[in-house]
């Protein structure tokens, strides 16, 4: 058990790394309407008109950056893994067909880490999920 417990925080502060950093490399000056503007696939039409949106610039850039905080400190982790699963379906459709693979690309495999740390209650092994269930009891049956 002591080497699964290493294994899930590794996996869950190096993804917790990864989103962080991509999300408060933005704040410098973000836009998705390049990308929007260029997609191609079956599901163009549906991310066409978010091309351009200030508000969901902003909740690419506040959601990676809160997701990955999350999974950093260990704190709402499966509150946060579930928008991450979100943003990753919502990402993975917007490119939809993937250009160098057959159906599973990169997001395929985020979504797969958010399931393992969503189910594994990664939070209690090196995290705060554990410390605050037993300081607040509401905690807990918040967060299932």
């Amino acid at each position: 058990m002591k080497y699964q417990s290493l294994a899930l925080f590794i996996l869950r502060v190096s993804l917790g790394w990864f989103f962080f950093y991509a999300g408060f490399s933005k704040f410098a000056g973000f836009s998705a309407k390049g990308y929007l503007l260029n997609l191609k696939g079956p599901f163009a039409g549906m991310f066409l008109p978010l091309a351009g949106n200030m508000l969901v610039d902003q909740l690419v850039i506040w959601g990676l950056t809160l997701i990955g905080l999350c999974l950093i400190l260990g704190v709402l982790i499966r509150f946060a893994s579930f928008w991450g699963i979100v943003m990753m379906v919502l990402f993975y459709l917007s490119a939809y067909p993937p250009e160098h693979a057959f159906l599973v690309d990169d997001h395929i495999i985020y979504i797969a880490a958010f399931l393992v740390l969503m189910v594994s209650n990664a939070g209690h092994f090196y995290g705060l999920d554990k410390t605050l269930e037993k300081k607040l009891p509401k905690y807990k049956k918040l967060m299932g």
